[in-house]
């Protein structure tokens, strides 16, 4: 799970959302929509009727992670991050299998 918050321009590691039941559904039915196919290339905008808040959502893969050039320089940067973390906990992973009997 990736959380950007883009009005700081900063990764978030913990967010709660309240959403209305309306809302709520409507998140639903996007996502539903974009799990029926991952890989595309979609995402998915919700806001209030006043459009003074809004969240946006999109599906990652590890095949749209290969290619970071479709996402914007934050994202990249968020990303790319969660990339390297990744990388090297499978690394210790490794070298700890190495190492044990």
């Amino acid at each position: 799970m990736r959380i950007i918050d883009l009005d700081r321009k900063c990764q978030v590691k913990s967010l709660s959302i309240y959403l209305t039941p309306n809302e709520a559904e409507q998140f639903r039915d996007e996502l539903d929509k974009l799990l029926k196919d991952p890989e595309a290339d979609e995402h998915f905008h919700i806001h209030e009727d006043d459009i003074s808040r809004e969240i946006s959502c999109s599906i990652i893969t590890e095949k749209k992670l290969q290619n970071l050039n479709r996402y914007n320089k934050l994202e990249q940067a968020v990303l790319g991050e969660d990339i390297k973390i990744r990388r090297n906990q499978l690394l210790k992973k490794k070298i700890l299998k190495k190492k044990s009997p």
